[in-house]
């Protein structure tokens, strides 16, 4: 009897088979609920992160561009294209548009665009220092190139071949500082500037992209950039080919 007794004891404080499986089944629908109530939110807080990192990147280029045209002198220039496969030699300029053109402090013409570059040639007087090959500066990173002006104040964008040449160039930020995303930048006058009028700012909207193709919109901003010095808006042509 005693036996007996102790062995349903032991089965009242145990726990049978149906009632493990019916535990279970309710801690997977209440995991499976919770799951259902996490998953949108931890999509919302990748998706904030993402902006909030979008946001530091634009403001960082903005900060930056700022600072490379802020000093300006001489004439100021838009190119309505200036991708890797848009030739500037013989252009003229436009009311707004992918590059601009400037003379910085030290003299030289700077070229700044997003919209990568072609193969160029990187030279010091005729000694060819270095290649910039087609593709190594994707579309959506901030590009600049530099030129030296000529006694005719233009400047030689290809050579007597029509390759591309510059006197030196700049990627402004690495790769990783854009964390997968692409920037675009469209130059233009203030409303109502015309050729030879002088220019106190700039208009520039800067947008960033979550993908190459610059098709998903993350973030933009409309913004200005002051000129320090007296400088003009110049249509003519600027960028040409050089003649041996």
């Amino acid at each position: 009897m005693r036996g007996l007794h102790r062995l349903r004891r032991y089965r009242k404080s145990g726990i049978s088979l149906v009632e493990m499986v019916v535990t279970l089944l309710i801690f997977s629908i209440m995991m499976t609920m919770m799951v259902g109530v996490l998953s949108p939110a931890a999509k919302i807080f990748i998706r904030i992160q993402k902006l909030q990192y979008a946001q530091i990147i634009l403001d960082n280029t903005i900060q930056e561009l700022r600072g490379m045209t802020r000093d300006a002198t001489g004439h100021i220039k838009i190119y309505d294209k200036c991708g890797a496969g848009d030739g500037i030699a013989g252009l003229t300029g436009a009311e707004r548009g992918q590059g601009l053109e400037f003379v910085n402090e030290e003299g030289y013409v700077m070229l700044i665009s997003t919209e990568g570059c072609p193969d160029t040639g990187v030279y010091r007087g005729s000694q060819l220092l270095s290649t910039v090959n087609l593709g190594d500066v994707p579309a959506g990173r901030l590009f600049a190139r530099y030129y030296v002006r000529e006694k005719d104040e233009k400047y030689h964008y290809e050579d007597a071949l029509g390759q591309p040449i510059a006197r030196a160039v700049n990627s402004v930020f690495t790769d990783g500082y854009y964390m997968g995303n692409y920037l675009e930048i469209i130059f233009s006058y203030p409303a109502g500037t015309v050729q030879d009028e002088s220019v106190d700012y700039l208009e520039a909207e800067v947008r960033l992209y979550s993908d190459a193709q610059r098709t998903e919109l993350m973030i933009k901003e409309h913004v200005i950039l002051d000129l320090r010095y007296d400088v003009k808006r110049l249509d003519g042509v600027t960028a040409n080919k050089e003649v041996l």
